[in-house]
């Protein structure tokens, strides 16, 4: 409505600023360059029109130039602004995907670390001080390595079994040769990105409510796989499973990683949980997009750690 009503308002004064060029320019160059006769018909029409109130067809011809004019000008505008609007508001998605991220992954440390420095308390009280002064040293490099990726979202496989075996050796030093785990990954997947810090959270689920629910221990076992383009992530245990309802898989490392998951990478991603398809247990399965980390290459064998 407004360019509409600028463009109305606004089509004398343009008549008129025409109207005086075009007479001053027949009146001028061209009369010094001795065309008079040539444009004399141009001139006498224009002699014609009115000086300063345009007829209405010169109206209306003035007023749907500039109407043309205004909405290119404030439609390119519009969508200028949208644009901009747009950019500020996926920066601004990112930045809080990144916020969220990180307050996600700043949950993992103090959750595992209360739950080690239980253990490492337990040892002391029950004598065993070199296993405690052990798991100490473990615990100190697991939380070095931690810290050395605080602000990456994602890392490569490789570093993530680093993770891994640094858990592994903890729980084997606090309970001994109740606690056997396999980790075996596949070559080609060691370059592939994942969520920093998605195993040991599914790990030590593993370990608390499968192995260690049971007074003999337990085993489970961790394998990394490609599927076309998905990577598959399973952790196994040889636990109770769902037959035992006070079990309940669900704890905040678990909902943690599916938060994290889902902030990374969206319907690209998701996680089910079950009993083992045979025997007693229960298994956590992974699925996200295989995305190799740029500028590395894979080690010639697989990845196998047995405790």
């Amino acid at each position: 409505m407004l360019a509409a009503t600028l463009s109305v308002l606004a089509a004398p004064i343009w008549y008129v600023v025409f109207l005086t060029l075009l007479r001053a320019s027949l009146t001028g160059p061209v009369q010094l360059l001795g065309l008079g006769a040539m444009f004399a018909r141009e001139a006498s029409e224009l002699a014609a029109l009115p000086r300063w109130w345009p007829p209405i067809n010169y109206w209306i011809y003035f007023t749907s130039l500039l109407s043309t004019w205004c909405s290119l000008y404030f439609g390119i505008k519009a969508m200028l602004d949208l644009e901009a609007e747009r950019a500020r508001s996926v920066r601004a998605l990112k930045l809080a995907d990144s916020a969220r991220l990180r307050a996600l992954q700043s949950q993992l440390n103090p959750h595992f670390l209360f739950n080690a420095l239980n253990g490492i308390a337990t040892l002391i009280r029950e004598g065993e001080r070199t296993r405690a002064a052990d798991t100490v040293d473990t615990l100190s490099d697991f939380l070095r390595l931690t810290l050395q990726k605080l602000d990456s979202p994602e890392i490569p496989v490789r570093e993530e079994l680093a993770f891994v075996e640094q858990y592994v050796r903890i729980q084997r030093l606090r309970f001994g040769s109740s606690f056997r785990a396999t980790v075996d990954a596949d070559p080609e997947t060691h370059d592939a990105l994942v969520p920093t810090l998605i195993l040991q959270p599914l790990v030590e689920n593993a370990v608390r409510h499968g192995v260690l629910a049971r007074a003999q221990g337990g085993a489970l076992s961790v394998s990394i796989r490609r599927r076309d383009e998905v990577l598959v992530i399973t952790v196994e245990d040889d636990g109770p499973g769902l037959e035992d309802e006070c079990a309940h898989p669900y704890g905040v490392g678990f909902k943690n990683s599916a938060e994290r998951l889902a902030a990374l990478y969206g319907d690209d991603a998701h996680m089910s949980v079950g009993a083992r398809p045979c025997g007693r247990g229960f298994v956590v399965v992974v699925f996200l997009p295989f995305r190799k980390a740029p500028g590395m290459r894979a080690d010639p064998a697989r990845v196998a750690v047995v405790v």
